[in-house]
């Protein structure tokens, strides 16, 4: 009885080993029977996979880097920024204090060609931009208090890489 299991459970696993190596086998003949594709067409920017473009992965690289830069003077030079925040006196005796801030870890950027010969690469910066409130006794305790965001303003801009430099 004891060898009848043995040979059960052998017999199950080998027919299971079987299938599998002919799964395999099956696979390996469909990937041999790819043929490769039309060694006429020439490789050119129109039709060039993305990820061997050594330009454009260039100028996303370097697009990114003036995207953060661009972004953290926004945030420095808005006009309601922390150093410049609206307090307001509430009807209840409390105060309101609001300012803008651009959150840096939602920048996304993407870069693309152009069919123009005068700005060969086009750059969008895509970023959010914070509304941070907090409420407090006085205007001098605002200035301490924990911020919260209430709203989210989803932002956009463009840009055109025209004479060496983004613009």
């Amino acid at each position: 009885m004891h060898k009848f299991f043995v040979y059960a459970f052998l017999a199950v696993f080998l027919t299971g080993a079987f299938f599998v190596a002919s799964e395999q086998a099956s696979r390996a003949q469909d990937l041999a029977a790819i043929s490769p594709g039309d060694a006429t067409t020439k490789i050119n920017t129109k039709n060039m996979p993305l990820y061997l473009d050594e330009g454009l992965v260039s100028k996303n690289a370097d697009f990114s880097k003036f995207a953060r830069v661009r972004a953290q003077s926004l945030d420095r030079n808005h006009r309601m920024t922390r150093t410049r925040m609206q307090i307001t006196k509430q009807a209840d005796g409390s105060y309101l204090a609001r300012y803008h801030a651009i959150d840096m870890d939602s920048i996304v950027t993407k870069v693309s060609r152009s069919s123009s010969k005068s700005v060969p690469f086009v750059g969008v910066m895509r970023f959010c931009e914070l509304v941070m409130e907090a409420t407090a006794e006085s205007p001098a305790a605002c200035k301490k208090a924990e911020f919260k965001p209430v709203t989210v303003i989803p932002n956009r801009q463009i840009f055109s890489f025209r004479k060496g430099s983004w613009q």
